[in-house]
């Protein structure tokens, strides 16, 4: 049985980016190709009211001079942004960014964070290093950039087991379908309360290997493929220095998207077992189908009671942001009291 829970955590995880960035403004960007030379843009912005830490990106990575063997070079994990703000301060891509061997109509939806709190209205200069030696270019199309602020670590965690009696081929990149399957998943279907940066931490019990993989609006299991956001290797292979059994990634979610997070067992020869699932960002996980999960904030989820009174009032108190659930954002009062109220009399499906 899927087992829930989300509070408020100060500390980062082992996953990478755990900072809980949230979007504060949003402006797009030109279409860039980047060359081995490297290119540069620049992107204004206004009206963004509170101190900047992060830039983040979001749009669709593409080949345009690229290898014949389907995109798989250049690698996202050699691609570097440097974020000049107007004050001149700037911040660096971390090494890796990225953790796909492909570039290759590849969603684009990270960011990154190291600025000390600046201004965000004026021109913004965007350096861009492909990481890959001529004649090969990357391209970056459809791109919005997004300024990030200091958000709240809002954790959200989920037990279950890979073992649910689905069967699919499941895929081994953006780019192909492993031949190791058929294996069984289990698949967590959300949205998030906030638009920023969420890091994603899977870790299976047995410390044998998995996989998970971020689907944005839909998830076909025929089509293990088609809308893939992002993964993480569990197989101890991952670049970001997980060690096996545990997955892990960040990624950019917007509020009012659906994402699919996918938890599934690495081969059809390796046992599916128990996992511990984590999700940290700026904003509350609501689970797709959990009708009163606004106002479910405690145990036995899926059922309103006492107790879920007891923890709003607690969360009030103390400005949690599970307690923070009418505009404006960051501000308790009465509406959030009121909102909460609605939930709570409306029940559960």
């Amino acid at each position: 049985m899927l087992k829930l829970a989300a509070v408020l955590v100060f500390a980062a995880s082992n996953a990478p980016a755990l900072s809980a960035p949230e979007v504060l403004g949003t402006a797009p960007m030109p279409d860039v190709d980047v060359p081995s030379t490297g290119a540069s843009t620049v992107v204004a912005f206004s009206g963004v009211l509170s101190p900047v830490t992060g830039v983040a990106l979001s749009g669709r990575w593409t080949g345009v001079v690229r290898d014949n063997g389907g995109g798989t070079f250049p690698w996202s994990v050699d691609f570097a942004v440097s974020a000049q703000a107007p004050g001149g301060q700037s911040a660096d891509t971390p090494e890796p960014w990225f953790g796909e061997i492909s570039i290759a109509d590849y969603p684009l939806a990270d960011g990154f964070t190291g600025l000390p709190g600046v201004a965000g209205d004026g021109d913004w200069v965007l350096t861009f290093d492909s990481g890959a030696p001529a004649p090969y270019v990357v391209g970056l199309r459809d791109a919005q950039v997004h300024l990030l602020g200091d958000g709240p670590d809002v954790a959200f965690e989920y037990s279950d087991t890979t073992g649910q009696g689905n069967s699919w081929d499941r895929p081994f990149s953006i780019v192909g379908v492993s031949g190791l399957g058929p294996t069984d998943y289990h698949a967590l279907t959300f949205t998030v309360a906030r638009s920023g940066v969420y890091g994603f931490t899977s870790v299976l019990a047995s410390g044998d290997d998995h996989f998970t993989i971020l689907y944005k609006d839909t998830f076909d299991d025929t089509q293990p493929i088609a809308d893939i956001h992002d993964y993480g290797l569990g197989n101890g292979f991952s670049p970001f220095g997980v060690p096996e059994g545990t997955s892990a990634f960040s990624q950019l979610l917007f509020e009012g998207t659906t994402y699919v997070w996918v938890t599934s067992q690495w081969a059809s020869f390796r046992p599916n077992g128990p996992f511990t699932n984590t999700i940290v960002g700026p904003g509350e996980v609501m689970v797709a189908g959990a009708g009163c999960n606004g106002a479910d904030l405690a145990e036995p989820v899926g059922q309103l009671d006492f107790s879920d009174v007891t923890a709003f009032l607690v969360a009030f108190a103390s400005m949690d942001t599970s307690a923070d659930l009418a505009a404006p954002a960051g501000q308790f009062d009465f509406s959030d009291v009121t909102a909460f109220l609605v939930l709570f009399g409306a029940g559960c499906p």
